[in-house]
């Protein structure tokens, strides 16, 4: 947008600056700024000085929330300074009751180790979305429990990194511009963290008995290691067992694989019998790779040079790659597959960015295997239990161990 030389109304941008302002409102959480900049700019110093401003501007406005609309253009009288012409667009008025909600949550201080048994909390989002500013308050107890149904006292919640995008408004799922809650999928409701675990992330939830299972009181790990468990070893054993069903001397290849999910995918495969192929973004994470699992080989999982390492080793390809790189990583990655060998994509950018591959690359009876652990346990929760008791006879056994990180000297 632009001011118009004679008067301060634009007519050509108003269309624009009231679908910003719109969409500022309509999107209150995302904090979205209107900047209006001034394009007649005469010489080079003069856009160096502009574009300086520009950035150190949208650098420290980032999270406020009192400024929507700014107008940055060249000082009249001072050709080397630029002017700030703000004003405030003004959000629709909260009600007298949501800010008598908000008065009482903020005299709230709960500590869960000391208040868990004392009154039922749960954990609230800020409209900041600021991870810091993530607080307690308190909530109403169910008082009977249905039949069939256990009451839980949660000591620790795994965090997934879903947990993390819904906690700072970062959810992949799209929201259909100027559609009231109700007509929202459920999915796209699903901003709060945990609600794909049945609201974990409370002092004491009520849930189905079913897919409960008794943890032994002398398990190794600790109840804080216990509860990352679940999500990443779900998804290794469903991937690698019900999906490509991993047979003893086939070879793969982990990408990424110093996270929680990779870690375990390691034990698994060794504890099949699989050789294990791994990338990782420093050669700090490629040498704890060696150390703490024996990986003899591990590549770059910051550019392709890994294809060309991988194919001298073996040039007929790997039996399964366990994915969670992007746009042309994957692409290239796809090309390393073996005879009818099979791809596992835990990564979700390209699913949602709607990326097309070569059907070419797969001309070798070869598969593409999306997991969506949320959707696995919504349509098919009876595989849950098999699979975490699974988890826990490995755990109990010794067969697999807590995952670390580890610095190398």
């Amino acid at each position: 947008a632009q001011f118009n030389n004679d008067s301060n109304l634009n007519l050509i941008a108003s269309p624009f600056i009231g679908l910003a302002r719109s969409l500022i409102t309509e999107y209150e959480r995302n904090r979205l700024k209107l900047i209006d900049l001034q394009t007649s700019l005469k010489n080079n110093n003069n856009q160096s000085i502009f574009i300086h401003t520009l950035v150190e501007y949208m650098i420290n406005s980032r999270y406020s929330t009192d400024t929507c609309e700014v107008v940055l253009r060249l000082n009249d009288t001072n050709q080397n300074q630029v002017q700030h012409l703000t004003w405030h667009y003004e959000m629709l008025l909260k009600s007298a009751d949501d800010e008598q909600e908000q008065s009482k949550f903020e005299q709230i201080s709960i500590i869960p180790k000391r208040d868990a048994d004392e009154k039922p909390f749960r954990i609230c989002v800020p409209q900041s979305r600021f991870l810091s500013e993530l607080t307690w308050f308190e909530e109403d107890r169910e008082k009977e429990l249905l039949p069939g149904m256990v009451e839980v006292r949660v000591h620790c919640v795994g965090i997934n990194f879903h947990d993390v995008l819904k906690a700072r408004g970062l959810n992949p799922y799209t929201r259909t511009f100027a559609q009231s809650d109700e007509n929202q999928p459920k999915l796209d409701r699903d901003a709060e963290p945990g609600a794909n675990s049945n609201g974990t992330y409370h002092s004491h939830i009520m849930i189905n008995s079913q897919p409960v299972i008794r943890i032994p009181s002398d398990v190794p790990p600790t109840d804080e290691q216990l509860c990352g468990l679940p999500c990443p070893i779900l998804t290794v054993i469903y991937s690698l067992k019900y999906r490509v069903h991993l047979q003893a001397g086939q070879t793969v290849l982990i990408h990424a694989v110093t996270g929680a999910a990779g870690q375990w995918c390691i034990q698994y495969c060794q504890y099949i019998g699989a050789r294990v192929i791994g990338t990782a973004g420093t050669e700090e994470k490629r040498c704890f790779l060696r150390e703490r699992y024996s990986i003899e080989h591990a590549f770059n999982s910051r550019d392709a040079s890994f294809v060309n390492n991988i194919r001298q080793i073996l040039p007929q390809g790997v039996d399964v790659i366990v994915n969670s790189l992007s746009g042309n990583l994957l692409k290239e990655s796809v090309k390393l597959l073996s005879y009818h060998g099979h791809f596992v994509e835990w990564g979700k950018q390209d699913v949602f960015d709607k990326t097309q591959l070569s059907m070419f690359d797969f001309r070798s009876d070869c598969s593409f295997h999306v997991i969506d652990l949320v959707l696995i346990l919504e349509k098919h929760p009876d595989i849950c239990n098999p699979i975490l008791q699974e988890i826990v006879d490995f755990t109990y056994s010794r067969q697999i161990k807590s995952n670390r990180t580890h610095r190398c000297v």
